[in-house]
């Protein structure tokens, strides 16, 4: 922030101000003594000519026998000293400038705002909002000059994290002057700071009227949202952001397949996640893929989820044949017992194996499993299988 402050007080406001110190009314002509005006006019064709160290030893050495000649020459040090790149003596000839209080007021205001300018380069923020308050009431001053008035004086409470003063004189500057993203993102910075979360979401939504295409307004919108438990709206944002071109992350869509699970469209949010498991993919994901897959009851690919998921942890191997079962894909399930190694599961795997061969009409091999399970692990299920697969056979 500091930063962007600096930029935007030298690039801009001090330029347009240095225009008004370099230039000698004929008023200000008149009030000078003559001596002085002319020790003024020799600094003033060196300044045209960039040559600041010898503009500063001209008004140095200038004679100034009166307050005013005393005021008009340490305004125009101020502008050379900071155009040489000292700032604190810049801002000591203006301030000896500004408390003379005998410029005319035009000059007066012109060079108390570039000395709390001067101020907010130096982080002298408390000093600035001295000069900048005076300013934002004056009535001489256009609208737009004191929309910058109060866009400055919220960069400094920012500063100085005060952020509902921030906050203020943001709102100030915004009935002045038309929103820019530069004036919206710091009303933002501050309402974040102090938790104004519905505050920051019509803030952002004007960010993103602004720059579409910057994806930090759609992931805070997100963020905003997500604070204020709307996850309809989180969901929503993430959407247009989409259609409207940015580029998510993967944990991004992964958030995204969760707000589609919570609102109930499980098939989005498998979608998602086998976007997101497209090449190598994580188990943890791979098993959301699949749990989505399964809730839309989509069984082919939950299966073949679960199948990759199970190549990484092989647990999952259970799940993927209990599956398969369920929905009449027996040899696929047969295929996928062979792969259960947990030896707690022993017993069940053969009841397992004894189901599969059963619907495919091998009750020789169903009775075989039936009565292996019932080795491993005695039933009352597994001697019913045995009693009802012998009934069979026979």
């Amino acid at each position: 922030m500091k930063r962007f402050i600096q930029q935007i007080i030298s690039r801009r406001s001090m330029l347009l101000l240095l225009v008004g110190a370099f230039f000698l009314s004929p008023v200000q002509a008149a009030e000078l003594t003559a001596s002085t005006a002319r020790q003024v006019q020799k600094a003033l064709e060196l300044q045209a000519d960039e040559q600041w160290k010898d503009a500063a030893t001209v008004l140095e050495s200038a004679g100034t026998p009166t307050e005013y000649d005393k005021a008009f020459v340490n305004r125009m040090l101020g502008v050379v000293y900071w155009q040489k790149g000292d700032a604190q003596k810049a801002i000591n000839a203006l301030y000896a400038s500004v408390n003379s209080k005998v410029l005319e007021e035009e000059a007066q205001m012109a060079s108390e705002r570039m000395l709390a300018d001067l101020l907010m380069t130096q982080s002298r923020y408390q000093d600035a909002l001295k000069l900048y308050y005076p300013l934002s009431t004056s009535k001489t001053l256009r609208q737009k000059d004191r929309g910058e008035i109060w866009l400055r004086i919220a960069q400094a409470h920012y500063q100085n994290e005060q952020y509902s003063d921030s906050l203020k004189g943001i709102n100030a500057h915004l009935k002045l002057v038309s929103a820019k993203s530069s004036s919206l993102s710091l009303k933002l910075g501050s309402q974040l700071k102090l938790k104004h979360w519905k505050g920051s979401t019509r803030t952002l939504k004007q960010l993103i009227a602004i720059e579409p295409e910057k994806k930090t307004w759609w992931i805070q919108l997100v963020g905003s949202y997500q604070r204020l438990n709307d996850q309809k709206q989180m969901l929503n944002t993430l959407v247009l952001a989409k259609r409207e071109g940015i580029a998510l992350s993967e944990s991004e869509k992964m958030m995204m397949a969760q707000l589609y699970q919570q609102q109930g469209v499980p098939e989005k949010a498998a979608a998602l996640m086998s976007e997101v498991n497209q090449g190598d993919a994580e188990m943890t994901r791979l098993v959301m893929e699949a749990s989505y897959w399964q809730q839309a009851k989509e069984w082919n690919k939950a299966i073949i989820a679960w199948e990759r998921a199970a190549a990484e942890a092989p647990k999952y191997y259970w799940v993927a044949s209990q599956l398969s079962l369920q929905h009449g894909q027996y040899k696929k399930a047969l295929s996928l017992l062979e792969k259960v190694n947990s030896p707690e599961k022993a017993p069940d795997v053969e009841l397992a194996r004894a189901l599969a061969y059963d619907k495919l009409n091998e009750f020789d091999k169903a009775l075989l499993h039936a009565k292996r399970a019932n080795e491993l692990k005695p039933s009352n299920q597994s001697e019913s299988w045995i009693q009802y697969l012998s009934q069979k056979i026979q």
